[in-house]
């Protein structure tokens, strides 16, 4: 007598045997579509997806490795040539939407400016090797332009005065940004930002006394250089930085002189200076930065593009400067290394910070802030602040965010 196969049984058998039929009925090929489907976009995720690192753009959360695999020196050349950016690019007006290390940043930008000092000298190259390199570049056309480079902590409180000062003049100057991660990834692409939307650049964390804050200048320097060649002049700004003189006045000023705008202090004999020196070690600076080369001054600038690019081609000073600190507390890179390189490379080139700090009642280091007790007598101090050193100064610190509508309504007596 024969056993009749039950459904169950026939269905397992079909199982086995692979039968289509059971696939079609419950949805097996959907399944098997949908798993070859995940196979394929996690191998293209592996191998092809291109996005800008965690220290790029749109991350902002550490630190960029030291090296990268990509090669900087691979055709079209040092800019920005991804097309899939391109209307982004276009858009900002600037090719600062990249994901490089800072080693990367920094061999892309000194390659840069040597095919423009090629170009400026008209050195003898191949054409083809030329416009290979300037393919995906900006143009160089207009008005030399100022690079205004903000580093801040805590964003930028006084920005509507800024947009003030900036009114009328927006093919003479570009802004670039900054800012610790935490700022940058709840406001810093923020549209409401006005004329310093997506100014950005990829930053990293910075504390008081630490090379991390030169690193962070270093950067400014070079994305500026990077981005636009009509830069002439690099302006580094804090947050708290007000302009105590029109666009005007500051544009004519730096046009009218081949020298940049920064302290460069020698002080021999004095033991601020030694101090400074040693705290790395009593020999860590030798031989490259001997105590007759080392510089001191205010960290804030107005420099030449050459000086900028002497900055970021250096390779001497700066395995000095980024040594560990073993006295932080005299350590202050930021007030030394830019100082020592340019005076070094272009002896008698510094004309002295453009930016005035008072350093009455200091404490710990800091210098004097500006606020709500000193509403009454702002018109006098930006009077004092402005003649003081022949008029040199462009720019003042440290204002509070508290008297920002104070100084709105001070803007004629400021952007004169």
């Amino acid at each position: 007598m024969k056993t009749r196969k039950s459904g169950l049984s026939t269905t397992m058998m079909k199982v086995e045997t692979g039968s289509p039929v059971l696939w079609r009925r419950s949805g097996g090929w959907n399944v098997a579509v949908l798993l070859i489907a995940a196979v394929v976009c996690a191998l293209w995720l592996v191998f092809n997806w291109e996005v800008p690192s965690v220290h790029g753009q749109f991350g902002m959360l550490t630190s960029p490795p030291a090296t990268s695999s990509i090669d900087p020196f691979a055709d079209p050349g040092p800019w920005q040539c991804n097309n899939g950016l391109q209307k982004t690019v276009r858009e900002r007006g600037s090719l600062m939407l990249h994901g490089w290390s800072d080693d990367e940043l920094f061999r892309r930008t000194v390659r840069a400016e040597d095919i423009l000092e090629r170009l400026n000298n008209g050195t003898e190259a191949s054409r083809a090797e030329i416009q290979a390199s300037l393919r995906c570049r900006p143009q160089r056309a207009g008005n030399p332009k100022i690079a205004f480079m903000y580093l801040t902590s805590s964003g930028l409180p006084l920005s509507p005065l800024w947009e003030k000062f900036f009114e009328g003049n927006e093919d003479l100057y570009n802004i670039y940004i900054h800012a610790k991660p935490d700022w940058l990834r709840y406001v810093g692409f923020d549209e409401g930002m006005g004329i310093f939307w997506s100014r950005v650049i990829p930053s990293g964390n910075t504390e008081r006394a630490d090379v991390n804050i030169v690193e962070a200048e270093r950067r400014l320097l070079a994305n500026a250089l990077l981005d636009d060649p009509m830069n002439e002049w690099f302006t580094l700004l804090s947050e708290s930085c007000i302009p105590i003189r029109n666009f005007e006045y500051i544009y004519r000023w730096l046009s009218g002189t081949n020298n940049s705008r920064i302290d460069c202090g020698v002080f021999p004999g004095n033991s601020l200076m030694a101090s400074r020196w040693k705290s790395r070690g009593e020999t860590a600076m030798l031989p490259e930065v001997p105590l007759s080369a080392f510089r001191f001054g205010s960290q804030w600038f107005s420099i030449r593009r050459r000086h900028a690019a002497a900055v970021i081609r250096d390779t001497k000073y700066w395995p000095k400067f980024k040594q560990p600190c073993i006295r932080m507390e005299a350590c202050m890179p930021d007030e030394h290394y830019v100082h020592t390189v340019i005076d070094n490379v272009d002896e008698g080139s510094c004309h002295g910070t453009p930016t005035f700090v008072s350093w009455n009642g200091s404490r710990g280091g800091h210098s004097q802030g500006f606020g709500l007790d000193d509403v009454n007598r702002l018109p006098e101090l930006i009077d004092s602040m402005k003649t003081q050193k022949n008029g040199r100064y462009f720019f003042a610190r440290k204002f509070s965010p508290e008297i920002l509508n104070t100084l709105l309504n001070l803007t004629d007596l400021l952007f004169t």
